[in-house]
C-alpha cells in the first residue's frame, strides 16, 4: 500500500462491531446487541443409520425454529493448516512419529465448526425510555444536565446489560441443551472467543492474545484489508469470496460436505435470521400471489378464460404455487421457522490455487441448482457482514429459506477428530490417522479405560502392516508388550527392537518350558491339575471320579521338592499305572518330552524383556503339542500381566491369527476372562484375525466380541452379511467395509462412534512396517549392509538389492 493510499484509507477498527466482553461468556457489541461463541463437534455420518441422521437434522430444525426473532445464530466452519507438537529424544518411535508428522503435514489441514448466537435485548431503547420519562423538552434538557454531573444513566444502562445478559446465557443454554447429546457444545471464554473472532478479522493462523475489555474492536484490528477489483488483501494473502444468491431447491443431510471437504484453508459462514410467522406468513403469502397469478397470461385473465381449455397453464408457476402452499402448511401447523440465510464463503491462499477450485464450488452449488456469486465491488460489505453481531442493514446477501434448508447446509456433520491425548494414559495418543476429510484423525487405544481391541482383515488387506504400525507407536508407552503369533511376521521386529522370540517347532526344539515353575500356591496347583488332565485326554485317558483330586495332591507333593526337581519326569511315577501310558509320550523318551522337560527354575518367559514373543507356527500343525503349549503359555502371560510389580504399567497382549486360538475351548474361555478382567491391570487385549466367520461361527465367541469396544475392520470384499448382529453394525456399514481400499482404508468401529481412517505412509516409513517375506528379505539383507537409517532410504529410493 503507497503512503497516499495509506492515509486515505478508513479504519480498520470501525467497521468491527465488537465492544467487549461483559463476563467471560457474553460479548457486548457496539450497536448494543449481546452475542456468545461455542465450539461445534460436528457429528460423524459415516456409522450412522440414514434415521439417525435425518433425527439429527430435524432436532437442529427444531432448536433453529425455537430462536426469537431478534437473535441470531451463525456457523463457522474453519479449514487451517495442520500443526504437530514434534516429539523428544532419538528412540525408534520418536524417529518414526516424526517422519510421519513430516509425511503428514502437507497432505492434511484441520476442521474446526463454532457457533455464536447474537440477540438484540434493544438497550438502545431501554436507554432512550429512561431519557424520555416525561416526554417534555425541558425535562430531556435537564436529565441530560444532570447525567453530566451524576453516573445515574450509566448505573441504570448496566443493570439492563446485567439483566439482559442473564436472560441471554439462559437462552443460549437451552439452546445449547437440545443438541448437545448429538453435536456436543462448548461454550467458549472470552478469551478463547476473541480468538477466533480475531481469526474471523485476520489472517489466519495470527496469533492473538488481547485484553478483552472494551475497545476490543481497536485490538481485533491486526491485519490490514485492502481491496482489489476482484479479490480482497489480508496482510498482503489474496481473499476470495463467494456468496449465495439462491438456496438449493431440495434439502437433505449434509447438502455441501463436498464444500466442507476442500483441502484449502477457507472459512464459511452461514447466517440464520429466524423471521416472525407472521412475517414469513405474509412473504410466502404474496410469492404465492404472485405465482398464483402468474399461472396464467393477461390476456386469459382479460377474457377470465383462467382455468378453462382455452387458455395455457404455466406449469412452473402453479408448482411453485403448490410447494408455497407446502411451505405454509410447515410454517404454520408443523412449525418449522422461516427467515433469512446468508451464506459466505472466503478462500484464502495464492489466485493460482484459488482458480484452481473456482470450478469445483461451483459444480458443488450447481449440483443442487443452487446459484452463488464470486464478489466483485461488493466484497468490502460482503466481508465485514460475515461478522456477528453486525447491523442487520448490513448483511446484503440473505434468501429466504426453512430452517430445515438452514441446517441442512449448515456444518453439522464433519469428519471425525479422534482425541490427541489419551486420558486413560495422560499422554499423547497413539497414532494419527487421515480420513476422507483430509483431516488428521487421532487415535487413542484406550475407550475410556479398555483398550480392548479386535483388528479384522482378509489376506492381503493390511492386517500385519497396521499391527506392526500400531505396536511400535505404542513403544512411546514404554509398555510389556506379549505376543502370541501363528505366522512369524513379528520375527523381523523382534529383532530389530532387542526383543526376545521364543519359537516352539518339533523341529528346532528351541523353546523348553517347565510347566512346574510356577509359583506354589493353591492357583498354580489347580491350574496343574488341569494341565496334566489335558495330557492325559491327548493320550486318549479320560479322567474320571477322583482323578483330579489325586492329580491335584500329586501335584502339590511334587512342590515339596526342589525346584529343579519339579518336572514331569518326577511328577509321572506318583500317579496311578493306569495314567502312564497316556503320558507315555510327554516324558522320558516320548516324542514331545523334549518340550517340557527343563529344569529350570527361572519363568519360562523373561520379564525384564519389553517385547515378547511366542511364535506357535512351528507347531501348528501338530494339534497336542500346540495344545498343551499353548495352554500352559497362556498362564504364563496371565501371570506376567497381573503381577503387581507391574500393575501401573501399560501391557499389550496381541494374538494374530486369533482364529486357530479360539477352535480350542478352554484358550476362547481364557481369552474371554482377560477381556473381562484385564482393565483393572491396565492392560490391553487385541485379537487378529481374518475372517468374521472365526468369530461369529464359534460357540461362546460373543461373549469375547462383547469386551471388545474397539474394532479395526479392514478391506473384505465378501464379508458375509451375517456378521452384521455380530459386529453391532447395520447393513449400510456392511457395503462401506467391502468397499474399502485394501492395505490403505479401515473402518474404525466403537459403540459411539464409526468412521473411516486412511493408513498411508511415506517410502521410508513403508519399509519399517512391511511384513512381506519378500521385502522382509530384502530389508535385513539392506540393514546387514548399511545400518537401519541408510537402509530404509536406499530401500525407499527403490534401489536395487
Amino acid at each position: 500500500m503507497r503512503l497516499r493510499e495509506f492515509h486515505e484509507a478508513g479504519s480498520l477498527a470501525q467497521e468491527i462491531p465488537f465492544w467487549g466482553w461483559i463476563d467471560n461468556r457474553t460479548c457486548l457489541t457496539r450497536g448494543g446487541e449481546l452475542l456468545t461463541l461455542a465450539r461445534l463437534t460436528p457429528a460423524t455420518a459415516t456409522g450412522l443409520h440414514p434415521d439417525q441422521i435425518t433425527h439429527i437434522i430435524e432436532r437442529w430444525q427444531r432448536a433453529l425454529s425455537n430462536l426469537p426473532p431478534e437473535t441470531r445464530f451463525y456457523w463457522f466452519f474453519l479449514r487451517r493448516p495442520v500443526t504437530f507438537s514434534p516429539p523428544d529424544g532419538d528412540t525408534i518411535t520418536a524417529l518414526a512419529k516424526r517422519q510421519r508428522q513430516a509425511f503428514l503435514a502437507p497432505r492434511l489441514s484441520t476442521a474446526q465448526v463454532y457457533v455464536c448466537w447474537c440477540t438484540n435485548p434493544s438497550l438502545k431503547q431501554v436507554a432512550e425510555a429512561q431519557q424520555d420519562h416525561n416526554g417534555n423538552w425541558r425535562d430531556h434538557l435537564k436529565g441530560w444536565l444532570a447525567s453530566r454531573k451524576t453516573p445515574q444513566e450509566a448505573v441504570y444502562l448496566k443493570s439492563a446489560i446485567t439483566e439482559a445478559s442473564a436472560r441471554f446465557s439462559q437462552l443460549v443454554d437451552a439452546q445449547a441443551a437440545l443438541v448437545n447429546d448429538l453435536t456436543p457444545v462448548t461454550i467458549l471464554t472470552d478469551k478463547a472467543g476473541s480468538r477466533i473472532l480475531s481469526e474471523l478479522i485476520n489472517r489466519p493462523g495470527l496469533p492473538w492474545s488481547g485484553s478483552t475489555d472494551s475497545g476490543l474492536n481497536w485490538r481485533l484490528a491486526v491485519s490490514a484489508l485492502e481491496g482489489e477489483r476482484r479479490f480482497l488483501r489480508l496482510e498482503g494473502e489474496p481473499i476470495v469470496l463467494y456468496s449465495l444468491l439462491s438456496p438449493p431447491r431440495e434439502a437433505a443431510p449434509g447438502l455441501l460436505s463436498d464444500l466442507y471437504r476442500i483441502k484449502n484453508t477457507l472459512t464459511v459462514t452461514l447466517e440464520w435470521r429466524p423471521a416472525s410467522q407472521h412475517s414469513a406468513r405474509k412473504t410466502i403469502e404474496s410469492a404465492q400471489s404472485y405465482y398464483f397469478s402468474k399461472r396464467y397470461n393477461w390476456i386469459a385473465h382479460l377474457q377470465q378464460k383462467e382455468s378453462t381449455d382455452a387458455a395455457r397453464l404455466d406449469t412452473a408457476a402453479a408448482t411453485e404455487v403448490e410447494r408455497l402452499g407446502d411451505a405454509l402448511v410447515e410454517l404454520q401447523s408443523d412449525g418449522v421457522a422461516y427467515g433469512d440465510i446468508a451464506l459466505t464463503i472466503s478462500l484464502h491462499g495464492d489466485l493460482s490455487d484459488t482458480a484452481r477450485l473456482d470450478g469445483e464450488i461451483r459444480r458443488i452449488f450447481n449440483t443442487y441448482d443452487a446459484k452463488i456469486i464470486r464478489e466483485g465491488y461488493g466484497q468490502l460489505p460482503v466481508w465485514f457482514a460475515r461478522l456477528p453481531g453486525q447491523p442487520r442493514s448490513q448483511q446484503i446477501r440473505t434468501v429466504f429459506a426453512s430452517s430445515g434448508l438452514a441446517a441442512c447446509l449448515a456444518p453439522i456433520f464433519g469428519p471425525p477428530a479422534g482425541q490427541d491425548h489419551s486420558k486413560h494414559l495422560d499422554k499423547p495418543a497413539l497414532a494419527t490417522f487421515e480420513t476422507r476429510w483430509n483431516t488428521p484423525y487421532h487415535y487413542d487405544l484406550f475407550d475410556g479405560d479398555v483398550g480392548h481391541t479386535l483388528v479384522l482383515g482378509s489376506t492381503g488387506s493390511g492386517k500385519s502392516f497396521l499391527l506392526n504400525f500400531l505396536l511400535i507407536s505404542s513403544l512411546q508407552y514404554d509398555p510389556r508388550i506379549l505376543i502370541l503369533d501363528l505366522g512369524g511376521s513379528y520375527r523381523w521386529l523382534t529383532r530389530f527392537l532387542g526383543g526376545n522370540y521364543l519359537e516352539l517347532s518339533p523341529q528346532g526344539q528351541s523353546l523348553q518350558l517347565n510347566p512346574f515353575s510356577l509359583p506354589d500356591n493353591e492357583r498354580s496347583y489347580q491350574f496343574l491339575a488341569g494341565w496334566v488332565s489335558r495330557l492325559l485326554r491327548l493320550g486318549g485317558y479320560k479322567t474320571t471320579g477322583d482323578d483330579p483330586t489325586e492329580l491335584h495332591d500329586r501335584i502339590k507333593d511334587l512342590y515339596a521338592l526342589a525346584p529343579e526337581r519339579r518336572t514331569l519326569d518326577a511328577l509321572a511315577p506318583t500317579l496311578p499305572s493306569t495314567m502312564w501310558p497316556a503320558l507315555a509320550r510327554w516324558h522320558g523318551s516320548g516324542a514331545r518330552a523334549s518340550f517340557f522337560a527343563s529344569s529350570k527354575t527361572d519363568a519360562d518367559l523373561p520379564t525384564d524383556n519389553n517385547w515378547q514373543v511366542i511364535d506357535l507356527a512351528g507347531a501348528a500343525e501338530h494339534k497336542d503339542l500346540c495344545e498343551a503349549a499353548l495352554f500352559y503359555l497362556l498362564e504364563r502371560l496371565r501371570l506376567d500381566i497381573e503381577s503387581p510389580h507391574h500393575r501401573g504399567r501399560l501391557k499389550i497382549m496381541v494374538v494374530d491369527e486369533a482364529w486357530r486360538f479360539l477352535k480350542d475351548p478352554n484358550a476362547l474361555a481364557y481369552l474371554a476372562e482377560a477381556a473381562k478382567t484385564w482393565r483393572k491391570h491396565n492392560a490391553a487385549l487385541i485379537l487378529a484375525t481374518q475372517s468374521a466367520t472365526d468369530i461369529t461361527g464359534t460357540d461362546g465367541a460373543e461373549v469375547l466380541l462383547e469386551s471388545l469396544p474397539t474394532k479395526l475392520l479392514l478391506s473384505n470384499p465378501n464379508l458375509p452379511d451375517n456378521t452384521a448382529a455380530s459386529l453391532r453394525l447395520h447393513p449400510a456399514e456392511l457395503d462401506k467395509i467391502r468397499a474399502l481400499v485394501p492395505k490403505s482404508e479401515l473402518y474404525f468401529r466403537r459403540p459411539d462412534s464409526a468412521s473411516i481412517l486412511q493408513l498411508d505412509v511415506d517410502p521410508k516409513s513403508y519399509w519399517l512396517y512391511t511384513s512381506s517375506p519378500i521385502e522382509s528379505a530384502r530389508r535385513e539383507k539392506a540393514i546387514d549392509q548399511y545400518g537401519l537409517e541408510r537402509a530404509l532410504q536406499v530401500l525407499a529410493q527403490g534401489a536395487p538389492q
